[in-house]
């Protein structure tokens, strides 16, 4: 279109009225265009001000939570929009302090800072920045952007060889890159290319020998890029070729470099079924697809190949903590230090959540010698992630009290460093009890290791001694293999006078596996002892097995007693009901009759006693009555005036039993033992029975050993009739230091989803039907009232967190018959986090640990409270008075107080209450 200048030179000059009406039109067009441009100011400007309104909120957000994935690229996309590229700046290296960011979160920064360059310092920064970019992830885009910015410093001195050198960086991070390391190559040679076409001479000039010689020394730089090209197995590498011969002009090339071809191009062929997998699949299969290739490369053996494969893998699933622990693992066997530090960092900067990459962190590091200082800051920032389990913490531990143990010299003085170990694992053992009670170290490792080593290392066997008396004192005593494990350091550091002491503790104390204690005591007496020693260690040994045996046969007559005697009421109930023909109707109404006299119902409640409220509340909470509570004391009362059976409960054998609770009145020991017995060898069942004789729903369940209670706790929340059976370890609750305990995790579980919203007729098949879409299942738990009936809430368990991920993108809002169910990762709050603190589970978000775009709002609990308002006091609304409501309710508030204090005298009294609750 031609320009008004253009125009007006167009015109003839003796057509001045003509020139004229085409002068008049512009300025009514440019009017108008001012007045259309005013207002577009005006909007932008609206839009603008929303925009500042966003950040700003934004900002305080962040302030509040950095670890907030999606408000850092919000922020980042608004202060684009507006222009501000100061603190679009800002906001960017705020944002790569806190995760690593992603292929084009990198593009746009650096051509943002690359149009900015003016001088020599501004291109040293933009120089740092792809630096920086490197460290992420592998990317071919990004490569590419920095050997174009290379090619901006030609004109320096030097400037094509600092060219050259960048391609060469470039081919050497992503010459490999099957599907797209060709663009490097083709670019490298498009760069020689005009370099060489530079060198050629003007039509009809003379050329000297000295740049003859340039011109063929430039031909053979590309020549010598397409035989680099050719041996690298690369997609459409038939195409180089093709142009290779081209260049040449000629229709074949030298045998080498066809032989290299062929082998590159078999090699290609191996591979293709890998990339075109890569190509047509995404999400879990995509990343199988890249486990295969990594599998096929590291069976070839060429190191370079296979972290190419790690990298490409790495870039489209850095949340996926196991594939950064392969590629940390393989980085150590090449032994390469730096590359092993820095494959570490960048693991931990996208799955700071996995204990094994610390662990392995802290290992990488001891190998090459880093320094106290900079292994005990990793440490303690391991410890400040905010593991999701016990044993992450316990692994962590460990490893750095591994470490510390290590780094004792012996032979020099190390009052120093022995006295920083003895601190560490104090705080160690004082962590996980204090956090997790028992379960933080079931096994005892810490302290068994501790006394270890003052045992053999510092010989204090007092202090030893002190370290496993504590131990077994925390729950340990009735374990025959904790007492041997003592009895073992006693014997390689001790004396005998210890190892007899403490084999005989054990021989008093042991439940699950007495004949292993006093196989040990007899045989340390007849290699240690005199005859009168060995024979004491004969005859209690004895007498102590026949005292288990004769409890064991005691127990088993009593069950055989209970199992006959149950067994002669179910075929007496069978022949009173073959023999009665009841009458429905005078049945029916004699239940009424006996259900409204308020007589029986005191006498029943009164007879069961204040212990039958308190155990069925106890049932409530699925949890075993404390000592406190004395339930054999109130069995045997109970017996003795022949309401009910007598239970009868040895702590002594707590280590062995299972508290069983939550279970159907009608449940019979025979389908309990049918539940059971594939944990292992039960010794007795014995469900506590009301003043009738009838199961109150709870009870224990003994083993022959502790490692059967084990497999019954995994039976916890399952559903046994109907009903959700709740299993937890027989301890007295009282007499545990550790605060209350919870069978499901607290914190972040980024592979866990919560879903609530579900119809209340769904089926766990169908949730797992809807969720698997999405990737492989782990597990798929519906939470149930104590009745069993569904509360529309489940969890779903993906075997990684990428999975869960996608899955809350696109089930959340999803239609499920007709209710619109909400999806978000599972993040329960602290346990002891008051009611009134707690933050709406599905409009509040939560840190995120990981790299990557992040959907990770977390959930609350729900509220339970419900009002407490009688229905004849709670006003119905009446039709047409919801434009009154807002103005009702602001009276009522503004009158609460006052008529609160002043007592007024129309509040209504209990009596008026009972009459109001009384109509009809």
């Amino acid at each position: 279109m031609a320009s008004l200048s253009q125009m007006d030179e167009n015109i003839p000059v003796g057509d001045e009225e003509e020139k004229m009406e085409i002068m008049e039109a512009s300025k009514t067009t440019k009017n108008g265009d001012s007045d259309d441009s005013d207002s577009d100011s005006g909007d932008e400007d609206q839009k603008n001000e929303e925009k500042e309104s966003s950040i700003n909120a934004l900002n305080k957000e962040i302030s509040q939570n950095p670890y907030m994935y999606d408000n850092h690229t919000e922020r980042i996309k608004l202060l684009r929009e507006i222009g501000d590229l100061n603190r679009l700046r800002d906001a960017r290296q705020e944002m790569s302090t806190h995760f690593p960011l992603t292929e084009e979160l990198w593009l746009d920064w650096l051509r943002d800072e690359i149009t900015l360059v003016a001088t020599a310092s501004d291109r040293s920064k933009v120089e740092e920045l792809f630096e920086k970019a490197f460290q992420d992830y592998l990317s071919v885009p990004v490569w590419l952007e920095y050997v174009q910015f290379a090619i901006g410093r030609m004109a320096e001195e030097e400037g094509i060889q600092k060219v050259r050198e960048a391609f060469e960086r470039a081919l050497a991070s992503v010459g490999l890159h099957v599907s797209q390391g060709a663009n490097i190559w083709e670019a490298y040679r498009e760069f020689e290319s005009a370099v060489t076409a530079g060198l050629m001479p003007q039509p009809g000039a003379v050329v000297s020998a000295e740049q003859e010689e340039a011109f063929k020394t430039q031909n053979q730089r590309v020549v010598s890029l397409f035989k680099r090209q050719l041996v690298v197995p690369l997609l459409d590498m038939q195409s180089t070729m093709d142009e290779y011969k081209e260049w040449l002009g000629e229709d074949s090339v030298d045998s080498e470099t066809q032989a290299s071809f062929d082998k590159a191009h078999h090699v290609l062929k191996d591979i293709q079924q890998f990339e075109d997998q890569l190509i047509s699949t995404s999400g879990s299969e995509q990343l199988k697809s890249y486990q295969d290739l990594i599998t096929h490369e590291q069976r070839k053996k060429e190191p370079a190949r296979v972290v190419c494969a790690f990298e490409r893998a790495l870039k489209d699933h850095c949340l996926v903590a196991e594939l950064w622990q392969q590629y940390t693992a393989y980085l150590d066997k090449l032994n390469s230090g730096q590359q092993i530090k820095s494959g570490y960092e960048r693991a931990l900067r996208n799955c700071p959540w996995s204990s094994q990459l610390w662990v392995n962190y802290l290992l990488a590091l001891e190998r090459q010698g880093t320094e106290f200082v900079k292994m005990k800051e990793v440490a303690d920032k391991a410890l400040q992630v905010g593991f999701s389990e016990a044993s992450d913490y316990l692994s962590m531990w460990s490893a750095y009290c591994d470490y510390l143990k290590r780094r004792i010299d012996w032979s020099q003085d190390h009052t120093e460093q022995l006295e920083t170990f003895r601190l560490t694992m104090e705080a160690a053992v004082d962590f996980m009890f204090e956090n997790y009670g028992k379960d933080g170290d079931p096994e005892g490792r810490l302290r068994q290791f501790w006394a270890y080593i003052e045992a053999k290392f510092c010989k204090n066997q007092e202090r030893s001694r002190e370290i496993w008396n504590q131990l077994m004192q925390e729950g340990h005593g009735a374990e025959a293999g904790m007492w041997l494990q003592y009895y073992q350091l006693e014997r390689m550091f001790g004396d005998n006078k210890h190892c007899r002491k403490i084999l005989q503790r054990a021989l008093n104390s042991v439940t699950d596996w007495p004949e292993s204690i006093t196989q040990a005591y007899i045989n340390f007496e007849r290699e240690e002892g005199d005859l009168e020693q060995f024979d004491v260690a004969l005859a209690r040994s004895q007498a102590q097995l026949s005292r288990i045996e004769e409890r064991r046969a005691k127990a088993a007559e009593k069950d055989a007693v209970i199992q006959d005697h149950k067994k002669k009421e179910r075929t007496d109930r069978k022949a009173q009901k073959k023999q009665q023909q009841p009458d429905t109707n005078s049945t029916q109404q004699s239940s009424q009759n006996a259900g409204n006299k308020p007589g029986k119902r005191k006498l029943e409640q009164g007879a069961a006693g204040d212990f039958n409220e308190a155990a069925e509340s106890v049932n409530k909470r699925g949890e075993p009555p404390s000592k406190k509570a004395k339930p054999e004391a109130v069995e045997k009362s109970d017996a003795s005036e022949n309401h009910g059976e007598t239970v009868q409960h040895d702590p002594s054998k707590d280590n062995v039993t299972v508290f069983i609770s939550n279970l159907d009145f009608s449940l019979e020991v025979d389908r309990l033992k049918e539940i059971f017995h594939k944990c292992g060898e039960i010794t007795d069942i014995r469900l506590v029975s009301n003043y009738k004789g009838k199961s109150k729903g709870f009870g224990y369940v003994e083993f022959s050993d502790s490692n059967s209670v084990l497999q019954a706790l995994r039976l916890d929340r399952e559903f046994i009739d109907g009903r959700p059976m709740f299993v937890s370890r027989c301890e007295d609750r009282s007499s545990v230091k550790s605060g209350p305990q919870f069978k499901y995790a607290t914190r972040l579980e980024k592979n866990k989803l919560f879903i609530k919203g579900l119809p209340f007729t769904i089926t766990q098949e169908a949730i797992e039907t809807i969720f698997k879409e999405h990737g492989k299942l782990k597990d798929v738990r519906m939470v149930t009232y104590r009745n069993g009936r569904p509360k529309g809430i489940a969890y779903v368990e993906y075997e990684n967190e990428s999975c869960a991920t996608q899955a809350v993108l696109k089930a959340d809002g999803l239609q499920v018959g007709e209710h619109t169910i909400s999806v978000a990762i599972s993040n329960p709050p602290e346990r002891k986090t008051p009611l009134s603190t707690r933050m709406d589970p599905f409009t509040a978000r939560t840190p995120s640990l990981g790299g990557g775009k992040k959907e990770t709002d977390f959930r609350g609990k729900a509220r339970t409270q419900v009002s407490l308002v009688p229905r004849a006091l709670r006003q119905q609304p009446q039709p047409g008075s919801s434009a009154k409501v807002a103005s009702q309710k602001t009276e009522q508030k503004s009158s609460a107080s006052s008529s609160a204090s002043s007592g007024s005298a129309s509040a209504m009294s209990n009596d008026d209450f009972r009459k109001m609750l009384l109509k009809k």
